[in-house]
């Protein structure tokens, strides 16, 4: 019997607008849902970071919601979700700054095919788009948190803008179902100037069927300013539910696509927690 997700993930990323209270749509082709619906949507997010730090400019406002086609059920109009923002900074250095990962819960419905656009505003003019990933979480049926029972992960130094293999994880011969998976994504030796650090990981499997899985890091980065760059503080894991059932010794294969490359590696980990 073939075995295939409940649970699944789908990213779009891009620039930002550059003119206060515009709307942008974060990368036109916006995310096409899969064939065989309808398909529950469960949680919504949107994470946005300086590209170019100048100063006395804020960054970060809301984004909403738009069916370019196939209709939402119901229509999310009106409705702007926050984004996590940075404030504005003065002089000639500006550390780097981090974007957490905020989820919404929703309750959305949408035929299989559906074309749904992320609209994103920013509250004051910037001189350089942010960069943005934003993303849906959906599948069949809500999943839940539960207690952890196996936690692995895999992890690969990587700079490159190129969707990039991170590594396998090989469950173990008791597992049953994925129940959880985390993403950390952190910048390692010397910090360069003028750098984001902002993208998605992705899971696959020859195992079990999973596309599309495209999920958010629990955390991403602006570009700081100046010859002295300090990194903000630690990022919090965090845990997003999921069900995919697997079999015993299934292998699930880690990649990491990042939206601008960096010249010094970041530091990419992925962690799978299964019962």
């Amino acid at each position: 019997m073939e075995l295939i997700a409940d649970t699944h993930g789908m990213v779009v990323v891009g620039p930002g607008p550059t003119a206060a209270d515009t709307d942008q749509i974060i990368s036109g082709a916006g995310i096409i849902l899969p064939a065989g619906g309808p398909w529950k949507i469960f949680r919504v997010w949107a994470q946005g970071v300086l590209a170019t730090a100048t100063a006395a400019e804020k960054q970060g406002s809301h984004f909403r919601l738009n069916a370019a086609s196939g209709d939402l059920e119901p229509n999310p109009q009106p409705t702007r979700f926050p984004i996590p923002s940075i404030g504005s900074f003065l002089g000639a250095v500006h550390d780097v700054p981090m974007c957490p990962l905020v989820m919404h819960d929703v309750d959305y419905t949408a035929p299989g095919k559906s074309t749904i656009e992320f609209i994103v505003q920013e509250s004051t003019a910037v001189t350089v788009a942010a960069q943005y990933a934003c993303g849906i979480i959906f599948g069949k049926t809500r999943p839940t948190m539960k207690p952890f029972k196996f936690v692995d992960r895999a992890s690969l130094p990587v700079s490159s803008a190129a969707e990039t293999a991170v590594g396998t994880i090989t469950l173990s011969e008791k597992a049953k179902m994925i129940t959880a998976v985390c993403g950390m994504l952190t910048q390692d030796g010397v910090l360069t100037t003028a750098e984001e650090l902002i993208g998605f990981f992705r899971l696959g499997s020859d195992d079990v069927k999973m596309p599309p899985m495209q999920l958010p890091f629990s955390a991403v980065y602006g570009a700081g300013l100046g010859a002295t760059i300090a990194n903000p503080n630690y990022a919090v894991p965090v845990w997003i539910p999921v069900n995919i059932p697997v079999e015993g010794g299934a292998r699930i294969d880690c990649f990491v696509d990042l939206n601008t490359a960096v010249t010094n590696p970041a530091d990419v980990e992925i962690f799978v927690a299964y019962e």
